[in-house]
């Protein structure tokens, strides 16, 4: 019994030995490989095999809107509305969150909750201020590496906890100090839309308790971030705009609140 329970204690301490170092090493460096070609197609690869079973919402009624704000709120910015993927699931949760391959998780449960556009315009900015600015991409390529490794060490074809394992990575890879930047960066998005940039720190303050930007129990209470974007200094240039008209707005909250 004392030989088995040694045995299974070793091999423990070396599977975990190696998930450790595995999880150190630059791996794109180690196999020389390109971040612009084989990085990106792999990142796309574990977007295709981790996020296959997203429960995505399809209706016109939902997707048109959220599409309209995300086209606006690139074309104003000066970014590639085609580079960014944005889907809304099917789930109660109050949260949205960046992840590989440029895409922007939103869910349905977050959509009810906001009470204007602009709010969700903030939420939105936020995730993909992390992308514009590297933090996603900086963080996961290695760890996405890891993941085929992991799959070919374990030959385990089922990669249900996957999903999880991929959260897990990139919420690691979001310093403080990232977040603080991605609310700045999204506040500058929504001023360029003509929309309230201080709409940032309204969310932050309003949905405090729901955790909904990405990661936001790990880092700086929101509080205190909202007082951040307060501080900062953008001239009047309204009148703000409305993207949506309020029959839209609110039936897409609607058929976001039937779709569960």
């Amino acid at each position: 019994m004392k030989r088995i329970l040694k045995e299974f204690a070793l091999s423990a301490l070396l599977f975990f030995s190696i998930l450790f170092v595995t999880l150190r090493v630059d791996w794109m460096s180690v196999l020389h490989l390109s971040p612009t070609i084989v990085g990106d197609k792999l990142l796309e690869w574990v977007w295709d095999l981790t996020y296959q079973g997203l429960n995505e919402v399809k209706y016109d009624k939902v997707r048109l809107p959220v599409d309209s704000l995300v086209h606006e709120m690139c074309v104003a910015n000066g970014i590639d509305t085609a580079s960014i993927s944005v889907v809304v699931s099917n789930n109660y949760e109050v949260n949205a969150y960046a992840t590989v391959g440029r895409h922007i998780i939103v869910n349905t449960g977050l959509i009810e909750k906001m009470d204007n556009e602009a709010q969700l315009c903030a939420v939105i900015g936020h995730e993909l201020a992390h992308l514009e600015l590297g933090h996603i991409q900086s963080g996961i390529r290695q760890q996405a590496v890891f993941q085929v490794i992991l799959i070919f060490l374990t030959g385990n074809g089922n990669v249900d906890g996957l999903v999880n394992l991929t959260s897990e990575l990139i919420s690691n890879s979001i310093t403080r100090a990232k977040e603080n930047d991605a609310d700045e960066q999204g506040a500058r998005f929504l001023y360029a839309m003509h929309l309230d940039p201080m709409e940032m720190a309204n969310t932050l303050e309003t949905f405090e308790s729901y955790g909904i930007l990405s990661y936001l129990t790990d880092h700086d209470d929101s509080k205190k971030r909202a007082e951040n974007i307060r501080k900062m200094h953008f001239a009047y240039n309204g009148p703000f705009r409305q993207v949506l008209s309020p029959g839209t707005w609110e039936e897409l909250k609607e058929k976001c609140n039937r779709a569960r």
